[in-house]
């Protein structure tokens, strides 16, 4: 059994996997399809499929025939239960371990120590671990029961003030016009349209966080406000993990980490508020890693290495840019040259 640890990350876009040396190299990364909706059609195939085509692209990227790996730990969005089953019919894996992706993300924010993550992508969770070993969740529960924070949430906050301002009955705000132009519509009935035609996707409706961010950089009231109210709806997860573990006393230390959280000062300002009111000991920290390093740093763990120092610098040297720069703010020249053309 070579002396090789893989972490991978099954998202609900795409399948992220790391091949890394004993000592702490990143020797192969690959990539595959999403691998959750296991219980849709075809689920589990699909599954499967994405898990086996990311391992082996970090094999083939490593210049390494397949072999059996000493450790492997897989964070899932969904389905990780499953990964015992599934994992073996394409790799050897001597420790095989399966998360929900939440446990792998905070090992990467928190290099596998205590701490509360807080995710703000598609959806909004927030987990935290004690030092004791205990765990506790908040949000979480999907885009009909909650998420709120989350980039959908923000998404469906745009296309309300939107509506609104385009019928008169709400403030007037350039995401009316920023809505149309991101779907490359002519108005917001060709929107409307789209939407419940289904030919716009949930994600899709996430990606408007990205409108919301430029509106509010522009200086839209409406567009601040609700970059505001997610950062509040995030912190007060935070608090309610906090709570739940009953760490306030212990200087807890949160990361926030997810696509919400590049709108930078419009979300994190009212976040960090929000917090210290409930928190106050509270300590604000960038993650250290992404999610798919905290399954690896897990899985190294697994194999009895430490992680120290000289194995942690090694893995931030080969970590790919691809993965490390994650918390840039959009690029919103698209409708800043709009609305140059506009005015």
């Amino acid at each position: 059994m070579a002396e090789l640890i893989l972490g991978v990350d099954g998202g609900q876009t795409s399948t992220v996997a790391l091949l890394a040396s004993r000592g702490g190299e990143i020797l192969g990364v690959g990539n595959g399809g999403p691998a959750n909706h296991i219980h849709e059609p075809r689920g589990m195939e699909r599954m499967q499929r994405s898990l086996r085509d990311a391992v082996r692209a970090t094999f083939e990227q490593a210049g390494i025939a397949p072999v059996a790996v000493e450790s492997a730990c897989f964070g899932m969005t969904g389905g990780a239960e499953f990964v015992p089953e599934v994992v073996p019919k394409f790799l050897n894996a001597g420790t095989l371990t399966a998360y929900h992706d939440v446990v792998t993300a905070l090992a990467g924010a928190s290099v596998a120590s205590p701490g509360i993550v807080v995710i703000a992508g598609t959806g909004a969770i927030a987990y935290g671990q004690s030092a004791d070993g205990r765990s506790a969740r908040a949000g979480g529960w999907g885009y009909l029961m909650g998420d709120e924070g989350s980039a959908y949430d923000v998404g469906v906050q745009v296309l309300r003030a939107a509506a609104q301002s385009a019928d008169g009955r709400g403030e007037t705000t350039a995401l009316q016009g920023y809505v149309s132009q991101f779907w490359k519509k002519t108005d917001l009935a060709g929107v409307h349209r789209a939407l419940y035609s289904q030919q716009i996707e949930r994600a899709e409706i996430a990606g408007l966080s990205w409108v919301a961010y430029c509106a509010a950089e522009g200086g839209d009231a409406v567009a601040q406000r609700i970059l505001a109210r997610a950062g509040d709806c995030l912190a007060r997860a935070a608090g309610a993990v906090t709570a739940a573990l009953e760490m306030e006393g212990e200087h807890p230390i949160i990361y926030p980490t997810g696509g919400v959280f590049r709108a930078g000062r419009w979300v994190l300002e009212p976040f960090e508020r929000r917090l210290i009111e409930l928190v106050p000991d509270a300590e604000i920290r960038q993650p250290a890693f992404p999610q798919v390093v905290g399954a690896l740093l897990l899985a190294y763990q697994q194999a009895g290495v430490s992680l120290d120092e000289p194995l942690l610098a090694r893995l931030q040297m080969s970590l790919p840019e691809t993965l490390l720069n994650k918390s840039a703010a959009p690029d919103c020249g698209e409708f800043v040259s709009t609305e140059k053309r506009q005015s």
